[in-house]
Parts: C-alpha cells; sequence; structure tokens
C-alpha cells in the first residue's frame, strides 16, 4: 500500500523540526559555556555547533534509511 503524499510533509516537517532543535540546542549550549568559561573566541560556539550539525544529519539519514 502506497504512502499518502500527506503522511509523507508530516514525516519530513517533522525531521526538520528536530534537526532544528539539535542545532539550536547546540548553539545555545556553546554559547552559554563560552559565556561561562569567559572565552574571547567563540570556541565552543563553533564546536558545538558543528557537532549539533552532524548528529541532526546523521538522524536525518538514519530516518530516511528506516523504511
Amino acid at each position: 500500500m502506497p504512502k499518502k503524499p500527506l503522511n509523507n510533509y508530516v514525516k519530513y516537517s517533522g525531521m526538520g523540526l528536530q534537526m532544528a532543535v539539535i542545532i539550536t540546542g547546540g548553539v545555545l549550549a556553546g554559547i552559554q559555556l563560552d559565556k561561562w568559561l569567559q572565552l574571547k573566541f567563540p570556541v565552543f560556539t563553533l564546536l558545538l555547533t558543528l557537532f549539533s550539525v552532524f548528529i541532526a544529519i546523521y538522524y536525518f539519514i538514519k530516518d530516511v534509511l528506516k523504511k
């Protein structure tokens, strides 16, 4: 039985929202950590942003490959 287009729309919208939450969480955690450590260069903001982007892409690919 083929999936309805609306189900795919909801699924991919949910995945996009999940990616946005993961990336936003990484960015905010990095900003707070840099503030707490009083760093002049935002090392943790950059690192946690990149890490959260990779995690979000991993979950996206994992979810797409799951049928």
